[in-house]
């Protein structure tokens, strides 16, 4: 029996593509029938009926557009391959070359296939996030029906491969780190004007940079080019991870929320959800999570539930919120502690036996519900009113009702005790409550820079902590996360957001 070359599934004889991975099973054409060294192009040589290629894969040594030599194949689906390739002119430097292959019968989809492709190439290209591959150059061979990206390589592998290095189920901090940086990037490209749903969100789509350790996006757009053959790949996702609005046309920010549930579901369990495609998140009729892999925590398992409910509006309302779910879950595994965030009108998010409260409100074109940082609706598109971020501190171990101080949302607010004739006003004057002088005159200061709260201690005589293990470096600004306790002396201090 045959075995895939790419992912090693057992294949049939005669198969295209293997069903397990989508990748072409023919064999590399032979160098001599593509141009290697200094020809225009290297490409395949095009046998038989139709737009059909009997040769698939460029050859090592082949030359695209005299300037980028194929290594070898690194991966692919099917529509066409991966490659890496060296830049020639630019010392050689290494390069991920993307091919698309006409493979349509039909007129229409042919046409479609191909404007989709150039569409998706021009907006990679404007596209500038830590997680998407660079795009440096992208050109078409219409007459051969050949199409290429060319991009940053990433080194590192996709998630896929971890998962099988690691002998199937990848542990909960690796997985919760790698959600971080899934739900970074989707709410960067779900917040675009207009949205942009990656729609195929799986392991082998989510690779790591050698060089950095973060979660990269790949894929973008290739993925809606279906090879008519490939088995269990909608025209807009892959079974097991697509969710079940995609099947009847519709899709939405939470779809990929979906997906990126089912991907970390498969890494931590080691169960793919493509062998059950249908049922496989009907925790009614199979098991949970926790069923499957008893090391994951009750609060995870929770999380991935909710992240794959059937009903889009029952997900986490958007990647930033569902961000927040992973980094209070990768807190409490580093750190083991637990604290609660109470603002007024959120939306709730169960994890690590308590309340994540996740801040809502209405698109103001369609009424849709996003989350309160969202610029753009994921829904109709339209750009939100803006919003200022505001915050509070409040004084614990005190009985009094307003012990509180409002942040301001821009520049700076001093931390201290308030000195007049020394000119000395902070706007969190902590006189009444910090007992014999044990908080500094000038303390600390919160620092605001766009959404984003820090805290930096002034030299103070007896330190700034954070949680009540961390003492701050003085100078040193540190991001402050709502809920985050604070201790200046002896007086402690709960930071809000609002």
């Amino acid at each position: 029996m045959p075995f895939c070359p790419e992912c090693g599934a057992p294949s049939n004889i005669g198969d295209p593509y293997c069903g397990e991975c989508g990748a072409p099973q023919d064999n590399p054409i032979n160098p001599s029938v593509a141009s290697a060294g200094p020809a225009r192009t290297g490409v395949m040589s095009m046998t038989g009926s139709g737009n059909t290629p009997s040769g698939i894969q460029l050859a090592p040594g082949t030359l695209l557009v005299d300037r980028y030599k194929i290594v070898k194949r690194i991966g692919g689906g099917g529509m066409g391959s991966v490659y890496l390739a060296e830049d020639l002119n630019l010392a050689s430097r290494s390069v991920a070359v993307k091919e698309m292959i006409e493979m349509f019968a039909d007129e229409s989809a042919r046409s479609k296939a191909i404007e989709d492709f150039k569409r998706e190439a021009e907006l990679l290209a404007k596209l500038d996030h830590p997680s998407i591959p660079t795009i440096y150059q992208y050109f078409f061979e219409t007459n051969r029906g050949r199409y290429y990206l060319v991009m940053k390589y990433i080194d590192g592998g996709d998630l896929a491969n971890r998962q099988r290095a690691t002998g199937g189920k990848v542990d909960e901090l690796t997985v919760t780190k790698w959600g971080i940086d899934a739900c970074d990037v989707l709410d960067y490209i779900h917040t675009q004007a207009p949205p942009i749903i990656y729609r195929d969100l799986k392991p082998a789509n989510l690779m790591i940079d050698g060089r950095t350790n973060r979660v990269m996006l790949v894929d973008f757009g290739i993925a809606r080019f279906v090879a008519p053959t490939q088995k269990g790949v909608t025209a807009i996702g892959t079974m097991g991870y697509a969710p079940p609005e995609l099947f009847a046309g519709n899709v939405e920010a939470r779809s990929d929320i979906y997906s990126l549930g089912a991907t970390m579901f498969h890494l931590m369990t080691g169960h793919d959800p493509q062998d059950n495609p249908l049922l496989i998140f009907d925790f009614n009729k199979n098991p949970k999570p926790r069923q499957l892999e008893p090391e994951i925590s009750e609060e995870m398992e929770e999380m991935i539930i909710r992240a794959v409910e059937h009903k889009p509006e029952n997900r986490f309302a958007s990647a930033k919120a569902f961000g927040q779910a992973w980094r209070e879950d990768v807190r409490y595994l580093q750190e083991g502690r637990r604290y609660e965030l109470n603002p007024q009108m959120f939306k709730t998010v169960h994890t690590r036996g308590r309340v994540v409260e996740i801040p809502t409100n209405s698109c103001v074109n369609c009424g849709r519900e996003l989350s309160n940082d969202d610029v753009f609706c994921a829904f109709c598109g339209s750009r939100q009113p803006a919003k200022r971020t505001t915050a509070k501190l409040i004084v614990l171990g005190t009985n009094e009702m307003n012990a509180q101080f409002a942040i301001s949302p821009e520049g700076e607010s001093l931390i201290g005790r308030m000195v007049p004739n020394r000119g000395i006003r902070p706007e969190v004057d902590l006189s009444k409550y910090a007992p014999a002088a044990r908080v500094s005159r000038r303390h600390a200061k919160i620092i605001v820079q766009g959404s984003q709260f820090y805290i930096e201690d002034l030299g103070s005589a007896n330190g700034t902590f954070i949680n009540g293990s961390m003492k701050l470096a003085q100078g040193k600004p540190h991001i402050l996360v709502s809920g985050d306790e604070l201790k200046l002396g002896e007086t402690s201090l709960k930071f809000v957001v609002s």
